[in-house]
């Protein structure tokens, strides 16, 4: 625990920023909001995790400096374990010393937020509470319940204290992100969802009618901020890019429901007369994934590199092309896409033209972005980028090959019938790797694990259900 001193108070400050995690640790919420600070430009405090088991990233919060009066840090490592967020309730309230403030604001992801703002609003009960979701808690992108009940008897009665006696109580066997949603949207003053798709979803999901009664009244729409162009340049990146080609790039990780193919497949059959007039640079900590889920000649035409520090890849942003982000797919999983991806915001602060793969009717579909095609649909993605490619390139549409539908699904069926016996192929030399290790020893298991989460990630693959569709139809033509 460090920096506990309130003496160097030499502005008004009024407001505590609870998150869990925070700048210099490198995650997505703490570089959010690190911008939600930098955007509001108002001088606030902070009380945080030290997470030292997690990377850093220390630019950005030499930037914060100007606004951030003191910074508390309370000595945990990162886990998403109830005692985790049991000792950051408890070391949090002991540091922050009675010390009282007219506003708190705290974000979830990660749930220790939530949970510390709602100990200090029972504790100063005239504090205004500002709770942010990133995304749905209680359920996952697949539809799956996302944790486990905390069996803590003595926590659960004593929140049950707290609710009135025309409130459900909480049970023992309600999961950590029921209860953290359920204090959190009874207690704050005000609840701040992204997006609307984001708040129907979790309000029509959350089991109780007349929280979503009190939630209503109480909700805010706050989209992931944009920074001002000036951050932008702040750093500026080394990194080569050769202009003779039309650059693409890809920032960010691919798992469960958001995945790579839709693009991939796209590069891979572009019109032969684009076949060497593009690169793809991806950068993310996925780099192994990447390498088995690309395609062969794709690969030759892509740059793969390791994630880079924020305000490098603002900089960065600003020197490509084109930048391509994708929807997670959530049909029949939830009657809305809830998910907007958190790089959309930074995108636009680039300038930089935009390709974004939607889910029909998502967030992201209905943004004013350039270039949009649909997840799971072959020919719009080819279209879109064929048309990114005529623009950048200046050829006339006239000088693609003529090929007709007919021709266009057989070409489409035959690449996908040869990508799925490429990854089986990859999937076979997976398991024959996991199984090699696991008999040399058994302290490899963290390894083995990693690929088999990459196995069942390409055995999930939308090319399988590519390659279904497109056969059906072909049948039709014969």
């Amino acid at each position: 625990m460090s920096n506990n001193d309130f003496s160097n108070l030499n502005k008004e400050n009024n407001e505590l920023i609870i998150s869990y995690a925070f700048s210099p640790t490198n995650t997505t919420t703490s570089n959010v909001m690190a911008k939600r600070i930098l955007k509001n430009k108002e001088n606030v405090d902070v009380i945080c995790s030290s997470l030292d088991n997690l990377p850093k990233d220390y630019e950005i919060d030499n930037l914060l400096n100007e606004f951030i009066l003191n910074k508390i840090i309370v000595d945990l490592p990162f886990s998403v374990d109830w005692s985790n967020i049991k000792l950051f309730i408890e070391k949090g309230m002991e540091n922050l010393n009675n010390k009282k403030y007219e506003k708190i604001y705290s974000r979830c992801y990660f749930q220790h937020s939530h949970f510390l703002g709602f100990e200090y609003k029972i504790a100063n009960k005239d504090t205004f509470w500002s709770a942010e979701f990133s995304d749905p808690t209680i359920y996952n992108i697949k539809g799956d319940e996302n944790t486990a009940p905390i069996n803590d008897k003595e926590y659960i009665g004593r929140i049950n204290s707290y609710l009135g006696d025309d409130l459900p109580k909480i049970t023992i066997n309600d999961s950590l992100n029921f209860i953290c949603e359920y204090l959190t949207y009874v207690f704050a003053d005000e609840i701040i969802f992204t997006n609307e798709n984001q708040k129907e979803v979790m309000l029509n999901l959350f089991p109780h009618k007349e929280i979503r009664d009190i939630v209503s009244k109480k909700a805010k729409i706050s989209p992931h901020p944009t920074l001002d162009e000036k951050y932008y340049y702040i750093k500026e990146n080394n990194y080569e890019i050769d202009k003779k080609y039309v650059n693409f790039a890809y920032f960010g990780a691919i798992y469960g429901n958001r995945t790579l193919e839709d693009f991939i497949n796209a590069f891979d059959n572009i019109d032969p007369i684009f076949t060497d007039k593009f690169r793809l640079h991806i950068f993310t900590d996925n780099i192994t994934m990447f390498e088995q889920l690309l395609s062969e000649n794709t690969f030759k035409k892509t740059r793969l590199n390791s994630s880079i520090p924020y305000l490098d890849f603002l900089n960065l942003s600003t020197e490509f092309d084109c930048l391509i982000v994708n929807d997670s797919l959530t049909k029949g999983i939830y009657n809305k896409n809830p998910y907007l991806p958190s790089k959309i915001s930074d995108y636009i602060g680039s300038e930089t033209d935009i390709w974004g793969i939607c889910e029909e009717n998502s967030i992201m579909y209905n943004m004013n972005i350039k270039y949009k095609s649909l997840i799971n649909d072959m020919i719009s993605n080819q279209n879109i980028l064929t048309n990114i490619l005529l623009e950048k390139t200046g050829l006339n549409v006239k000088d693609l090959k003529n090929i007709n539908e007919l021709d266009i699904l057989n070409r489409n069926t035959k690449y996908l019938q040869g990508r799925i016996m490429e990854l089986s192929v990859k999937i076979n030399e997976l398991i024959q790797v996991a199984e090699n290790e696991f008999e040399k020893n058994d302290e490899n298991s963290n390894y083995i694990n990693k690929l088999k989460k990459e196995n069942n990630n390409i055995k999930n693959s939308n090319v399988y259900k590519y390659s279904e569709k497109f056969k059906k139809i072909g049948k039709k033509f014969k």
